[in-house]
């Protein structure tokens, strides 16, 4: 690894991303044909033009390197188009009808005569039929919400608990991935909230010369950072390395 690359790994490590970006383009400028400096290079892009460079460029060292290659394609993904909803289709207004007393067939409200005895209907009282209660639709509607509400604050809350030693994360960027991998260990080692936890942060993600990650958390409300060393598996999954606290 030469000086310039390791001075800029040291920098970042220290939280001093524009010193570190300076000294990965010197680095690159120097040795353009190492994929490790422009990974690292990636990692403080300010663009996501230049990230996509980056990644281009890693691919073009090491056309055979598939998490590349994924990361890659998320990125040049076209953003979902939001697609307005279509207006409801309005139903023709329904004809309230009631039973001709004379000879019991159906005629509209209102109508003066009965169409098939031809009777006078105009002193007939009518008492149009109820309809459904719409408070007994809502109070289902609302009993059914709560129920699907407390099935899902069950599941988040007994998630972690479930969890082994190796963690399965959502398919997005790997440094996302190990981001909450680690947000899991803690929850479940140190019996933490997720909800603690601080956002994804790229900038607290470390991928190592190891291949492995290290992940910085910051739980506010604890004044603590949590400090996870993870390795990623090719199944998907995280293997927990080491996990340690630090007082804020």
């Amino acid at each position: 690894m030469n000086d310039l690359l390791q001075q800029g790994i040291t920098a970042y490590k220290a939280g001093k991303r524009e010193e570190a970006r300076k000294l990965f383009i010197s680095a690159v400028k120097q040795n353009p044909q190492s994929e490790l400096v422009w990974g690292w290079m990636y990692q403080t892009s300010v663009s996501e033009k230049e990230r996509i460079y980056c990644l281009k460029q890693m691919l073009r060292i090491n056309p055979k390197n598939e998490k590349t290659s994924q990361l890659l394609r998320q990125h040049l993904e076209p953003a979902p188009v939001q697609v307005p909803p279509q207006a409801a289709e309005v139903n023709p207004t329904e004809v309230e009808e009631i039973k001709c007393p004379h000879c019991g067939e159906p005629v509209q409200v209102g109508a003066p005569r009965c169409k098939y005895c031809g009777r006078d209907l105009k002193k007939v009282k009518t008492v149009p039929a109820k309809k459904d209660s719409k408070n007994l639709i809502n109070f289902i509607i609302a009993i059914i919400t709560m129920t699907i509400i407390c099935g899902l604050i069950y599941g988040v809350s007994h998630v972690a608990e479930s969890l082994r030693d190796a963690v399965p994360t959502p398919t997005r960027s790997p440094q996302e991935n190990a981001w909450h991998a680690c947000i899991l260990f803690v929850e479940k080692q140190e019996k933490v909230a997720v909800f603690d936890a601080q956002r994804y942060n790229p900038d607290g993600v470390i991928l190592l010369d190891n291949g492995q990650y290290r992940v910085d958390v910051s739980y506010a409300k604890l004044a603590i950072t949590y400090t996870c060393v993870l390795s990623d598996h090719s199944d998907g999954k995280w293997e927990l390395i080491s996990l340690t606290a630090t007082q804020e």
